[in-house]
């Protein structure tokens, strides 16, 4: 019996580590702060959140305010903006108190269907799929193209617990070929409430002073778009502050302020409160009209990806150096297993017993071997008396 019970208390021993509670921590990325965070920033990339380790968002709704201060203790959400304006929600019912703590934190686009109900909230449809490799689809990407779809999602992740995710090649070669938009969540939505006319004043010698109003907004103040047909004249330059504004081509794809003509169609894009002036070839216009272009610089089609569970920036974007891509990147910190006594006060238990179970098994040896010594003797007693 006792060593029945000696022999189950070590399998208990050996097998407790492995049913026992780690406790759970996270560490932060450093990578944020540290070369990646801020050339991936200057790049035109955007932060946003995706919540806590081992922290469940549809349950506790302080994960936002949690993440939120996260990420903006280590890195601007955006160049168009601090405050970060994207996360990244779980699948499940969301309660009226997890879209109010949304709100209240700043977060007015989610990629969720049923987050946020209020007039002032964007939602993401990944209509574009996973980048992931025997995953995504090149022929469900050309055909939202064909379609006339002007935003097209993508998601992504570098990693699956342990595994490493690689990339749909043919998939992305498209992607990056096609003439687009290549922005973020929050650039994207930025520019969609900051879309009106500009103001414009003829002064009748072939000049115009053109100015993109200031106005209140929930999202970022980003440049935008407006474009001017009819002109029946040629632009010879756009000046700001004595400074010549930038000539843009027909196939930038990432968000700046700048103009480019077409033919009898000048497509101006500019930063809110920003006033411009334009010198014409001629001052003879006749019938010009100004109408705001729904995407940057006139195109027809935006794509934006998603860096889902961000929780190494370094692994997540290295594959993505030379890409015309830009990323939302849903962060999270990462979880390491923390500290715990049941261990080590396992580890000194052990040693403990050990060398009292060794030494009781001992002694039980050495009593087993006099008994059979007895018995030997015994035996030749009797032998000799025969």
């Amino acid at each position: 019996m006792k060593k029945r019970l000696i022999s189950l208390l070590f399998i208990f021993l050996l097998f407790t580590p492995l049913m026992s509670p780690v406790a759970a921590e996270w560490e932060e990325d450093s990578w944020l702060i540290n070369i990646i965070g801020p050339e991936r920033l200057a790049m035109g990339d955007e932060f946003g959140c995706h919540g806590m380790p081992e922290s469940s968002l549809l349950s506790n709704v302080d994960v936002i305010s949690q993440c939120r201060e996260y990420l903006t203790d280590r890195i601007h959400a955006s160049e168009w903006g601090s405050e970060p304006l994207s996360f990244g929600l779980p699948e499940g019912e969301i309660s009226s108190e997890l879209q109010e703590g949304l709100q209240n934190s700043g977060f007015y686009i989610t990629d969720s269907n049923g987050a946020v109900k209020n007039e002032n909230a964007s939602l993401i449809n990944y209509n574009g799929g996973s980048l992931e490799k025997n995953i995504g689809s090149k022929s469900n990407f050309l055909n939202l193209v064909d379609s006339g779809t002007p935003l097209i999602n993508f998601h992504w992740m570098a990693r699956d617990h342990d595994a490493i995710v690689r990339p749909e090649t043919d998939l992305i070669n498209s992607i990056e070929s096609t003439t687009a938009w290549f922005t973020t969540w929050g650039e994207y939505y930025s520019y969609q409430n900051s879309i009106n006319n500009f103001s414009v004043s003829d002064n009748g010698t072939g000049e115009w002073v053109v100015e993109h109003q200031l106005f209140e907004s929930n999202y970022w103040l980003v440049p935008t778009t407006s474009v001017f047909n009819n002109l029946n004249a040629t632009v010879v330059k756009v000046s700001y502050d004595l400074e010549n504004l930038s000539e843009l081509t027909s196939i930038e794809g990432h968000l700046q302020e700048g103009w480019r003509q077409s033919h009898n169609s000048l497509f101006l894009t500019l930063m809110p409160g920003k006033k411009v002036t334009i010198y014409f070839d001629k001052y003879d216009f006749v019938n010009f009209n100004q109408t705001p272009s729904s995407q940057f610089n006139g195109h027809e089609l935006a794509i934006t990806v998603a860096g889902h569970h961000t929780n190494d920036l370094f692994d997540w974007s290295r594959r993505w150096d030379e890409s015309p891509m830009r990323f939302t990147w849903l962060i999270e910190p990462r979880m390491v297993g923390g500290f715990s006594w049941l261990l080590p006060a396992i580890a000194v238990l052990v040693a403990l017993i050990a060398p009292v179970a060794i030494i009781s098994l001992v002694r039980k040896d050495k009593r087993a071997q006099y008994v059979v010594e007895v018995f030997d003797s015994l035996e030749s007693i009797k032998f000799g008396e025969e």
